[in-house]
């Protein structure tokens, strides 16, 4: 089945990762990023972000906060040819919560909306706590090395690492999700 949906997480995939990005100034997109999201779109995917954003239920942002994050991000993706077609954040610090990552409610939810399976849905993310979220919605799964380095796929579940592509951006995750074009079996 060809792949149709790309699932970024945001912190440590598209921009740089700090301690908490809570105001549009801290936004700042990881070198290479804004070219692979216009790569994902000019070949034609349906993109889209998953997001843990603690930050609100903590009190360290507000909703208005993360609307204009996303507004200066969506304006430089589209000067770029890049875009993202859709963004699910879960608020709360709850890992009962099923929308918070490693829980696989926000990508069940975006492939709802877009009405795709998991064997058309790539996730991308930085953490093995995405790669378990990516797992149990079936979705194919590439991690990205994050700001620790390869600590992250190095000492990552042998099970769940059997399942995993990895490269060192979003522009190598582009790359993966090229070459699999063709193949009928995809990780």
């Amino acid at each position: 089945m060809a792949i149709k949906l790309i699932i970024f997480d945001r912190d440590g995939v598209i921009n740089k990762e700090l301690k908490w990005v809570a105001k549009p100034d801290e936004f700042e997109f990881i070198d290479g990023a804004v070219k692979a999201i216009a790569d994902f779109k000019k070949a034609g995917y349906v993109t889209a972000i998953a997001t843990n954003q603690s930050h609100l239920s903590r009190g360290r942002m507000t909703e208005q906060d993360l609307t204009d994050i996303h507004d200066k991000m969506l304006t430089e993706l589209r000067q770029h040819g890049g875009d993202i077609d859709r963004i699910a954040y879960c608020p709360t610090y709850d890992d009962n919560d099923p929308r918070r990552k490693p829980n696989p409610g926000m990508l069940l939810e975006l492939m709802g909306y877009f009405k795709v399976s998991a064997d058309e849905t790539v996730f991308i993310g930085d953490y093995e706590r995405d790669m378990q979220a990516g797992e149990r919605a079936g979705c194919h799964l590439i991690l990205i090395k994050n700001k620790h380095g390869t600590g992250e796929y190095d000492n990552m579940n042998p099970t769940l690492k059997e399942k995993v592509a990895y490269t060192d951006d979003l522009l190598g995750a582009y790359q993966i999700v090229d070459s699999w074009k063709n193949k009928s079996e995809l990780k």
